[in-house]
């Protein structure tokens, strides 16, 4: 259905008046900005309309109300004084009633009032009928005070790249929202369908801490650019119980769950001493105790807890306690996470292939297997007396590349590891930063799209000997001391067991 208007824009007169004088307001500014980046989507100039001459002691306009029925989409730009306008909330309410009149308030599961969040609002304080409604946020919040910082190109450098990532992304779901309006059969990524399996694979990014939400909508742009379907799709309730349900609810319906784990340890709902990043965590480890939803937790680099609740949260992830069922606990930066996500992603819909065609026998490497043997390029010389004692035993054996661009030499390591039936760390002149970047890829298999686990992991210690290499001890793979030579006996056993 096509409407006169695409978008009345809500919003309280006073968030329109500039700090600099000879600056645009927010709001106008907002509307310019909007206006040209749809455009340049929908291939049309979409009219927009609002109110300049709005004042908070004016009676309400019922000519706006009027116009209502021709709005496609309202804009409700919330701020402190937003929510304490009698005007404000009037309009919500409005257009609200006049939707349910023409084609309703939700057009497949998305509302038609569109909630953008200027400065922070309690949400109980937002009006009641876009109150569970996600927000777009313009502002973010200083580590160091707490304090909210509105998105605006007059606040640095920093302030105005977080401002055009979260107008294109606004800008995109309306123009997704206004297509589908207007082209109910072809609309963008509302009514997603995808012959590569997007439309049955649905992932639950889990809300997070507000120092980790540059990374969540990083990673809610890349899915959502690659046509993926996400949730939660709405506010999530501060009530622990009623949240506990909702969460299983979604988690129901997908088959991945993604938890940033940062800094801070995040809101704690009404009813539980833990928070609603720890709750959804408790409720996903849950849920695919099953097998049926995969999981990933990211502890982005640089992150360490700041707060005791926060470490104690953080010490059982890593010691596999609680809340680690069904996971792969990741460490690294935010580039490197999004390529293990997209690898499981992967992994997902090789899985769902499989289970929807005919059996097949797998494919096997020839030999009793392949074993990936990782070593730094000073080790090159000396590994030859390994390599070919696993050769002479019957192993393939594969080494890292070392030569080509960065992107290819990480890609073939990835496969190797996908691939192989043993992976061997070659710990000789690696210095203990190698080591542990490699270490941690041992736990980073399963969101690489590896399906079986791998038969054996294993760190050999090689010369020249060190303080450091003598106590080295791990849990997370079999040490073997090669420190006086091959141990033959050692190694036959640990390989006759992949």
């Amino acid at each position: 259905m096509q409407f006169p208007k695409d978008i009345f824009i809500s919003y309280a007169h006073i968030d329109d008046e500039s700090l600099v004088e000879s600056q645009k307001g927010w709001i106008s500014e907002f509307h310019r900005a909007l206006e040209i980046r749809l455009a340049q989507l929908l291939g049309r100039r979409p009219i927009i309309w609002r109110d300049p001459a709005l004042q908070g002691n004016h009676i309400f306009d019922q000519q706006i109300v009027d116009q209502f029925a021709q709005v496609a989409v309202v804009i409700s730009i919330l701020t402190p004084r937003y929510v304490k306008s009698e005007w404000c909330i009037r309009e919500v309410n409005e257009f609200y009633e006049s939707c349910q009149r023409n084609i309703g308030f939700s057009i497949q599961n998305q509302a038609r009032i569109f909630k953008v969040i200027k400065t922070p609002v309690k949400v109980e304080l937002h009006p009641e009928k876009i109150r569970n409604i996600l927000g777009y946020e313009f502002y973010t919040t200083d580590p160091q005070t707490g304090r909210p910082k509105e998105l605006a190109q007059v606040f640095g450098q920093q302030s105005e790249k977080l401002y055009w990532e979260k107008l294109d992304d606004l800008a995109n779901d309306l123009a997704a929202f206004l297509e589908n309006l207007e082209y109910p059969q072809t609309g963008g990524a509302i009514n997603t369908t995808d012959n590569n399996g997007k439309d049955s694979i649905r992932i639950y990014l889990a809300e997070s801490s507000y120092e980790t939400q540059t990374f969540r909508d990083s990673i809610r742009r890349e899915l959502q650019d690659n046509g993926y379907s996400i949730t939660p799709d709405r506010q999530l309730p501060l009530i622990a119980p009623v949240l506990v349900e909702e969460v299983n609810s979604f988690l129901h319906q997908s088959q991945l769950s993604i938890h940033l784990v940062g800094e801070n340890y995040g809101i704690v709902p009404e009813g539980t001493q833990k928070s609603i990043i720890e709750l959804q965590n408790e409720v996903a480890a849950a849920a695919s105790s099953n097998g049926q939803l995969e999981r990933l937790i990211w502890i982005p680099e640089g992150k360490e807890a700041k707060e005791e609740r926060q470490q104690s949260f953080v010490n059982k992830l890593n010691e596999g306690k609680d809340g680690v069922t069904g996971a792969d606990l990741l460490y690294g930066s935010l580039e490197e996470f999004k390529s293990v996500m997209m690898d499981k992603i992967e992994s997902i819909k090789r899985k769902q292939q499989k289970e929807e065609a005919p059996k097949e026998v797998a494919a096997t490497v020839s030999g009793s297997g392949l074993v990936y043997l990782i070593c730094d390029m000073q080790d090159l010389p000396d590994i030859q007396v390994l390599e070919d004692f696993l050769f002479n035993n019957g192993y393939e054996v594969v080494l890292p590349l070392f030569e080509g661009e960065e992107s290819m030499i990480r890609e073939d390591h990835i496969e190797n590891l996908k691939m192989c039936h043993a992976a061997i760390i070659y710990y000789g002149n690696g210095n203990e930063i190698w080591l542990r970047s490699k270490t941690r890829d041992f736990l980073k298999i399963n969101g690489y799209g590896r399906e079986k686990p791998i038969g054996l992991k294993a760190i050999y210690l090689a010369s020249p000997s060190n303080a450091s290499k003598e106590r080295f001890r791990t849990l997370e793979a079999e040490v073997i001391n090669g420190l006086q030579g091959v141990p033959e006996e050692q190694l036959k056993s640990l390989l006759s067991k992949i």
